[in-house]
């Protein structure tokens, strides 16, 4: 897979994960990260819905993941997904400043963590959940999860 981005050299030694007041553990950078860079490239491990119903009684489920595009068409019927990767650990926010590129390539699938904007040093780096509206806490990151809007103007 031939794929264009800039990435920077000392990325993982600008991160830190830090307790995040109200949050618990997040991720904050002590340098500069332009939009657009590249954070890390994470392995990922994909299980079927019916094994989420399984993680989800356990402690391992406020760290999985779900795609947008699987999410979007239903819900309770999308695959799961582990990041092994600082991903893992950004916390939500309504208008985030990293997302997750979802990739595939001949050795397997990977989340590419990348900045929305440029994140000055001390920020903390967050992401939105295509899932919150699953977490029994969501009222604490976005109100009414809802009907709270997400990044491009859908409902959840």
């Amino acid at each position: 897979m031939d794929m264009e981005f800039k990435k920077s050299s000392n990325i993982k030694e600008s991160i830190k994960i830090e307790k995040i007041s109200g949050k618990g553990r997040g991720i904050t950078t002590t340098h500069s990260i332009n939009n657009g860079e590249l954070i890390e490239a994470a392995p990922v491990c994909a299980f079927p819905p019916e094994h989420r119903k399984i993680i989800d009684e356990t402690t391992l489920s406020k760290y999985c993941f779900v795609m947008p595009s699987e999410y979007s068409c239903g819900g309770s019927h999308a695959n799961g997904h582990i990041v092994f990767g600082l991903s893992s650990f950004c916390n939500h926010a309504a208008k985030p400043n990293v997302e997750i590129e979802w990739i595939t390539d001949d050795i397997g699938q990977w989340a590419y963590l990348r900045a929305l904007r440029d994140i000055h040093p001390g920020e903390e780096l967050t992401m939105f959940y295509t899932n919150i509206d699953e977490y029994p806490s969501a009222d604490k990151f976005v109100g009414n999860p809802k009907t709270a809007k997400v990044a491009d103007g859908d409902m959840l």
